[in-house]
């Protein structure tokens, strides 16, 4: 991907993510998508919960699940449209549509190349929009 690519999908992610954080339609709890957070951040918040309950007495029961990232898998209308219910609209929103409207991929098998056909769901991996921090 294009560093320019990159740096402008980084500009967008941020203004989002500040645009959500200032209408609280992010919880304090969420670790993935805030900077300076992680899975392994909310692994140690979880854990220092569950040791702390365990040595006041109290029961602790754990249910693990393991579910895909949505964002690999959600149609790209389903994506526009929730990001239009939560405020997001106009010049973004259609820059947003058009960016995953023109994704194309293809498979490429020792050496071999297939056509670039049009990705109909799942954001582009690599890609940094979408709320995605490393």
């Amino acid at each position: 991907m294009s560093q320019i690519c990159e740096v402008f999908e980084a500009v967008v992610r941020d203004e989002v993510v500040e645009f959500l954080d200032k209408r609280k339609m992010i919880r304090d709890s969420q670790h993935k998508f805030r900077k300076g957070r992680s899975c392994l951040t909310d692994l140690l918040l979880f854990l220092n919960e569950g040791l702390r309950s365990e040595d006041e007495g109290l029961c602790v029961d754990v249910v693990f699940l393991d579910s895909a990232n949505a964002f690999d898998k959600v149609s790209h209308g389903r994506l526009l449209e929730e990001l239009r219910k939560h405020g997001i609209d106009g010049k973004l929103l259609g820059t947003m549509g058009d960016w995953l409207r023109n994704t194309r991929q293809r498979v490429c098998i020792k050496g071999k190349q297939s056509t670039r056909e049009k990705v109909r769901s799942g954001v582009p991996q690599g890609s940094v929009c979408f709320f995605r921090y490393s």
